[in-house]
């Protein structure tokens, strides 16, 4: 395969790539203003020069082959070099351009949200695009630049930034608690409710420094969203372990209590940034990750 960047058009390698980031044909062609016959040929064009596949297109559906994944990876380093020495060449023009994050639901409700419009007030010419998702999910195929992640990575080679750890705290509603009762020791909690997770399973399991088993909770609900869950233990509904970044602001208010504070047993959530460009590349996502980084020391 030749050296992407021995190719002479440019504007090829950034219809690749927008065609990929919209997830079709039809939408890239909308977003930039030209035909789907335009962007066809540029596709086309690359993969002639490449002498390789770079998707699968059908009537329905557009599927990049893995061939395609490692020249998109590629595209996007030329592409966002050539953005930055344009910026280089701007006389210190501010961070501009789209950046697409992805998150999940009580992070972006709990992190993110509270704090974007001092980032928009610092980085107008950012265009963020948040989209949100409880679940793993592949970068290339969501069209993310940046993704937060909630827990151990899985292997892989992907660029990644520590951003900090979570702790874990058990809570109730004072209200459920003077219904059914205060619990003295973590024993007690076999009398109350416990709302659960759909998954990952693990953070039901509740476990204390003076108990050599877990302690096993009837069950009243299952969720499959961390926010539903926290609004089903907000109403009453029984007792959750949550991450503290989800519910510090209901303890300060009294509208949640922590149960048996520092006796639970749960490795802190690591909490990352992944992303497929390196940041020497792309201004905007390297003030975006910065930015992230700030608001996990306060």
């Amino acid at each position: 395969m030749q050296k992407l960047h021995e190719l002479l058009r440019m504007g090829d390698l950034a219809a690749f790539v927008g065609v990929v980031d919209e997830g079709g044909f039809a939408e890239a062609a909308r977003h930039r203003g030209v035909s789907a016959s335009t962007l066809s040929r540029s596709v086309s064009r690359l993969e002639a020069q490449l002498k390789v596949t770079l998707l699968r297109r059908t009537t329905r559906s557009l599927e990049i082959t893995p061939e395609g994944a490692a020249v998109l990876a590629e595209a996007r380093e030329i592409l966002d070099r050539s953005e930055t020495l344009q910026e280089i060449a701007s006389s210190g023009q501010a961070p501009a351009g789209p950046l697409r994050v992805n998150a999940p639901v009580p992070y972006v409700l709990h992190v993110l949200a509270p704090r974007l419009a001092e980032f928009h007030t610092r980085y107008p010419d950012i265009q963020l695009s948040i989209d949100m998702a409880d679940t793993l999910v592949d970068l290339i195929g969501s069209h993310a630049d940046v993704a937060i992640r909630l827990g151990p990575l899985p292997d892989s080679d992907m660029l990644h930034r520590p951003l900090g750890r979570a702790a874990w705290k058990l809570v109730a509603s004072p209200e459920y608690l003077d219904r059914t009762g205060w619990p003295e020791v973590p024993a007690d909690l076999v009398h109350l409710e416990q709302v659960r997770f759909a998954s990952p399973e693990h953070i039901n399991t509740l476990r204390f420094a003076d108990l050599s088993a877990s302690v096993r909770v009837p069950s009243s609900l299952t969720a499959g969203n961390g926010e539903a869950v926290r609004q089903l233990v907000l109403n009453g509904l029984g007792i959750a372990r949550f991450s503290d970044f989800m519910i510090d602001k209901d303890l300060a208010s009294g509208r949640l209590v922590e149960l048996f504070p520092g006796q639970l047993e749960a490795d802190p959530l690591d909490i990352t940034a992944l992303y497929l460009t390196r940041v020497s590349g792309l201004r905007r996502l390297a003030v975006f990750l910065d930015w992230l980084g700030v608001i996990h020391q306060v």
